[in-house]
């Protein structure tokens, strides 16, 4: 197929967009660093996605990581000094995520996570933002919050509810554990899992069953299946929301950033 792709798009940032015929692909395009999210990235794709609402012609948004062998290792973690390193910093830097998690589930057509080895952290809800989340049995998910020392955005706890229930929430999030695919679609993580060599495959068939039925359909679906779900989940978050500024001003979050920089096990003092 030939690609709808604008001049202004580039495939050297990170992430770009690539539009051939209905079906958009949104590539997290940092294939030497697991294909990370600086800042910059995340904020570039409700950029990205803005213009896809006015397609009528669009069908289906697949998000992948390039290169084959990663989804997302989640955020840049050695740009924290420099941009998550006081609590209004890292409240802006979550802002930017959620607004990137929601340009995806508010985009109003079908947004499938096609997902290879590593999907963590801020990846992993990337991909929770999506509607559907089809893996390959390469790979592996997990939330490093608790080694960083940080707080896991009300956002993406929200979804991780959603989709696995709140006990299995908090092992992930307690636990920071890594769990494969088969584990992952186990608790209702992800949708599907397939060998390495079929995921194209059914996505590709995803794909065309996308086409093949009624856009308004699937937007009304969509619609609400998210309004009923988040119905219930209006809760005040400014708790929670607390808390993650108090994570960001500890020696913890100071600490778990340098271990993980300086490749060794951080020392946490609770403060």
């Amino acid at each position: 197929m030939t690609s709808d792709q604008s001049p202004s798009q580039s495939e050297d940032t990170n992430p770009f967009l690539r539009v051939s015929g209905q079906i958009a692909e949104l590539i997290l395009n940092a294939p030497d660093r697991k294909n990370a999210l600086p800042l910059a990235g995340w904020a570039r794709i409700p950029e990205l996605l803005e213009p896809l609402r006015d397609n009528a012609g669009l069908r289906a948004l697949i998000v992948r990581g390039a290169g084959g062998k990663a989804f997302c290792a989640g955020a840049d973690i050695a740009e924290f000094e420099a941009v998550r390193s006081t609590a209004d910093k890292a409240a802006h830097y979550d802002a930017v995520n959620v607004a990137a998690f929601r340009a995806l589930k508010t985009l109003p057509v079908p947004v499938v996570a096609a997902i290879e080895g590593p999907c963590l952290g801020g990846g992993l809800g990337l991909a929770l933002a999506c509607d559907l989340r089809i893996a390959s049995d390469t790979a592996f998910f997990s939330i490093p919050a608790a080694r960083l020392g940080l707080a896991y955005p009300p956002d993406a706890v929200a979804d991780l509810i959603e989709a696995v229930s709140p006990s299995n929430a908090k092992k992930l999030l307690f636990t920071a554990e890594r769990l494969s695919a088969d584990n992952a679609l186990q608790i209702g993580l992800i949708d599907e899992v397939h060998e390495a060599g079929a995921l194209d495959d059914r996505i590709s068939e995803l794909c065309r069953h996308f086409e093949q039925n009624a856009p308004l359909s699937l937007k009304a679906a969509k619609t609400t299946i998210n309004l009923l779900a988040s119905a219930s989940s209006a809760a005040d978050l400014s708790a929670a929301q607390s808390m993650a500024r108090t994570c960001v001003d500890s020696a913890d979050y100071a600490e778990g950033c340098r271990a993980f920089l300086e490749k060794r096990k951080p020392v946490f003092k609770g403060r």
